[in-house]
């Protein structure tokens, strides 16, 4: 089969796997309402805010939450599409197929066709995870999920391609479009350029391709820089909730992001997994021994002459430098970043299939080669299948939200999590982290007690769901760090009248209770704080 055909399978089943189930399948979580509450406002009202924190640091009239690329092509989407779960995962499901193309173009550039179709056929094959609910191949999952994550390796790639062709302005600018997708867009920057580096040594700064480079970078992010320069106190404030992440000038903060930053890639969340990993996990087991070795097979490609036109070679440089940044500067490093990384490690390990196979002279390696390919898409395709039988299970967004609305007046203003907001955004909606911020010293300047934030929401009607009840059990000991928590919103409900209007029982969403107020016992006289 010609490379070109197989890639085009592997593409169309990204598509019909993609668009599976869409708007039922994973459940919607609590990025992904979030994430569309600006578009969703900017597509209705014309107005970049987000009234899910109205009242936080000017949040409902400038947001700097996320970065702007994804919300402003997502806020097109609901303009032209209307707002909905099918509608906001389109976005990331289009994403991901520009990602395999991207995938091909950049593999058959540093190599052939042949390990670019390997590489098509890998990203939507490879089961490298467990986990629950999802397949484990990286793009299936992130791909159909409303998150930013997955533009990142697309601009990324570009950034790459237009290097190789010497267009150093417009691979600037492609990394700018990568920064203002996700912050660690950035990281495409100082590994592209210690590419032009090492082709020029101590000449790259007086040369013009480094130059050219920084200066379509700041072209694609001078309107970002202006718009947060002109808004610095608000930004400043909205950036408390992960200013933790930023902790750039201990030295303290780069030895904990190796030895022990939450999820993948850190040395503790090795020690932890790999013995825990079955033998028959054959994509994992691929994929840890597999990437190591490509990228030293890589690095011995390496001729005298222009690096960058080496593609092997400055492709390993690429992907290691990446890997660094991830390790040392990212203190969450979660499943959904691993996408930023992940399409680089495919094409290495499809390069490095390849490679093998042409450097076979025995059939009985060639057999071994091929059997493990089939042992991967096997496992693959039997994770997809299983995927597609609970998705089959899941209860559908819509549904539930419905549920929950019949037990709200109209025109009430809610206080849930952000989980909820995209189906009930017929009513005034706030989330829970907003009070919960106000009333943590890390988070708000001039903190105040739980029962004053929620005074200051003045709900009408409060969701409790399991992820809030479980919080507040946690917190209920005296002697708990977050036991301020639980006491401040047992004393704003004990100020007031409350109404518990339903409890929802749901085998996907689990619990949800709704509590409506009925009057008003504390004000926010006093707070100092706008609404």
């Amino acid at each position: 089969m010609r490379p070109r055909v197989l890639a085009v399978l592997a593409a169309l089943f990204y598509l019909a796997v993609s668009f599976d189930h869409l708007s039922t399948f994973p459940k919607v979580g609590e990025d992904e309402p979030w994430i569309a509450a600006a578009p969703y406002k900017l597509a209705t009202s014309g107005v970049y805010g987000d009234d899910l924190f109205a009242g936080y640091y000017g949040v409902e009239q400038r947001n700097y939450q996320q970065m702007p690329l994804y919300p402003l092509i997502e806020a097109a989407v609901f303009k032209a599409f209307g707002a909905g779960v099918a509608q906001m995962r389109a976005l990331p499901v289009a994403f991901g197929f520009a990602l395999l193309l991207l995938v091909f173009a950049a593999a058959a550039r540093i190599a052939d066709e042949r390990v670019a179709a390997l590489a098509v056929v890998l990203l939507v094959s490879l089961k490298v995870a467990a986990v629950q609910g999802a397949t484990g191949i990286v793009l299936l999952d992130r791909a159909r999920v409303n998150r930013y994550d997955v533009a990142v390796p697309v601009f990324g790639l570009i950034a790459f391609l237009l290097m190789s062709s010497r267009r150093f302005f417009l691979a600037g600018v492609a990394i700018g479009l990568a920064s203002l997708s996700h912050l660690y867009g950035l990281f495409w920057f100082p590994a592209l350029a210690l590419v032009i580096a090492i082709d020029r040594g101590r000449r790259a700064l007086r040369e013009r391709p480094m130059w050219r480079m920084l200066g379509g970078f700041a072209c694609a992010a001078l309107p970002w820089a202006v718009y947060v320069a002109t808004g610095w106190q608000d930004f400043r404030g909205q950036m408390l909730f992960v200013a933790a992440r930023f902790d750039l000038l201990n030295p303290s903060f780069y030895a904990d992001n190796l030895l022990h930053a939450q999820g993948p890639i850190s040395v503790q969340w090795l020690r932890q997994t790999l013995p825990d990993v079955p033998w028959h996990r054959v994509g994992t087991w691929t994929t840890l021994v597999g990437i190591p070795t490509a990228l030293v097979a890589m690095f011995r490609t390496r001729e005298r002459g222009d690096a960058s036109r080496n593609g092997p070679f400055a492709f390993a440089v690429i992907a290691v430098a990446q890997l660094a940044m991830f390790v040392l500067l990212l203190k969450v490093k979660t499943y959904s970043y691993m996408i930023a990384l992940w399409p680089l490690g495919i094409i290495c390990l499809a390069w490095l299939g390849v490679w093998m196979w042409d450097r076979s002279r025995r059939a009985v390696w060639r057999a071994a080669l091929a059997a493990l390919g089939l042992a991967i898409v096997a496992q693959g395709g039997i994770a997809v299948v299983r995927s597609h039988q609970e998705a089959a299970r899941t209860t559908p967004y819509d549904f539930f939200e419905a549920e929950v609305a019949r037990c709200i007046p109209g025109g009430s203003r809610v206080l849930g999590l952000q989980h909820y907001w995209l189906g009930l955004r017929q009513f005034e909606y706030r989330t829970w982290l907003m009070p919960l911020n106000m009333a943590n010293p890390l988070y708000y300047d001039h903190p105040i007690s739980l029962d004053r934030a929620i005074a200051f929401v003045k709900p009408d009607v409060i969701l409790i769901d399991r992820y809030m009840s479980d919080m507040l059990a946690e917190a209920a000991p005296p002697a708990h760090p977050n036991h301020r928590y639980a006491a401040g919103l047992d004393a704003y409900l004990n100020a007031h009248a409350v109404e518990h209007a339903c409890v929802i029982r749901d085998a996907t969403y689990g619990r949800m209770e709704v509590l409506r107020i009925q009057g008003s016992g504390i004000r926010e006289q006093g707070l100092g704080i706008r609404d």
